[in-house]
């Protein structure tokens, strides 16, 4: 399985960071765009309350709250796989006061035909604040994965191997999750059974209390759960070992996988036709609420300094456009449906 379509996207991504550097301090006036905000915002976000993307946007509109002195109102509406939120979202006018936090699952659920909406032409990118990359933990008091007391990702590939599905993975259904899972037991030999829920705390609960064996997610989401005992990393889908997990294999460094994983990015949106001054106004008003003591302290903490986690508007739009591509080229190497056109 030729494995280039990880690399194109974290490329991307490597190309557009090295293109700004450090972020240039801005000042927003807080006066908007006019009259513009004259009423509380609105962000809908697409997965469950407590779960990355949710963190996520309680940390980049706290600060922007105060920027523009304007209250930021956020709402949860989760299923299908992060689709179900769409239709609220369609239904807004385009006039700033509605907004979308969604992820990269925009471009690969477009891709499969899942849905309509193109991220490119539908959508007026603001900001992407996160940019993140997987791994798989464990129950830290799961001895069977364990020697010593540090994970050992090889026992867990020979419990793996004993029957198909045994080894139980609690996993989202979202194609950047599932297309990486595919990579993995492509490369170890394995097939496990995967439990599939877009509710976070299910998610994590499975794994914590024993139901699941591992749990593939973004370390951000889970840090709370290392940090308190509760999980522990087994493995890093990355060329090397992360500096904040030095005891955690990786699968270039540590298994020969020639493969650069795909990343999770949550970005904040809007509708196409949105006044134009309105969405320079957003998008600046976001990059300053990124730069944010608050917000950075967050991002440490998070540990979302792994990979450089801002994209302004313009680099933002770069990238939804090259997802399309990767995703389809991902889909079809992998025998999933692609849209026709792409």
């Amino acid at each position: 399985m030729r494995k280039s379509f990880g690399k194109r996207l974290l490329a991307v991504f490597a190309a557009i960071a090295s293109g700004f550097g450090m972020l240039v301090a801005t000042s927003v006036s807080a006066d908007g765009h006019g009259n513009y905000p004259e009423r509380p915002i609105t962000v809908i976000c697409c997965y469950g309350k407590g779960g990355g993307s949710d963190q996520a946007v309680d940390a980049i509109v706290g600060p922007a709250a105060k920027i523009m002195n304007a209250k930021i109102n956020k709402i949860n509406i989760t299923g299908g796989g992060g689709l179900n939120c769409l239709p609220e979202f369609l239904q807004a006018p385009a006039d700033g006061y509605t907004l979308l936090q969604h992820i990269d699952t925009l471009t690969s659920r477009y891709v499969e035909g899942r849905i309509d909406l193109n991220a490119v032409s539908d959508l007026e990118g603001l900001v992407i604040m996160n940019v993140a990359p997987t791994m798989l933990f464990i129950n830290a008091d799961d001895e069977r994965f364990q020697t010593d007391g540090v994970p050992d990702f090889d026992k867990l590939v020979e419990y793996a191997k004993q029957e198909e599905g045994k080894l139980t993975v609690s996993n989202i259904n979202i194609p950047m999750e599932l297309i990486s899972m595919a990579v993995v037991e492509n490369h170890f030999g394995f097939k496990s059974r995967q439990v599939l829920t877009g509710k976070s705390g299910e998610r994590f609960g499975a794994v914590i209390g024993g139901q699941l064996d591992v749990l593939m997610e973004q370390p951000g989401d889970v840090s709370k759960y290392v940090e308190g005992g509760r999980l522990k990393p087994i493995l890093a889908l990355w060329p090397t070992r992360f500096e904040n997990f030095p005891d955690t294999k990786a699968t270039g460094q540590d298994y020969g996988l020639d493969w650069e994983p795909l990343l999770r990015f949550r970005g904040m949106f809007t509708k196409k036709g949105t006044p134009p001054e309105i969405v320079d106004y957003l998008a600046k008003v976001f990059a300053e609420s990124y730069q944010s003591e608050e917000h950075q302290e967050f991002v440490k903490r998070k540990s979302l300094d792994i990979v450089d986690s801002f994209r302004s508007r313009e680099d933002t739009t770069k990238i939804l456009e090259e997802s399309l591509g990767i995703y389809a080229e991902a889909s079809r190497e992998l025998g999933l449906p692609v849209r026709k056109g792409l």
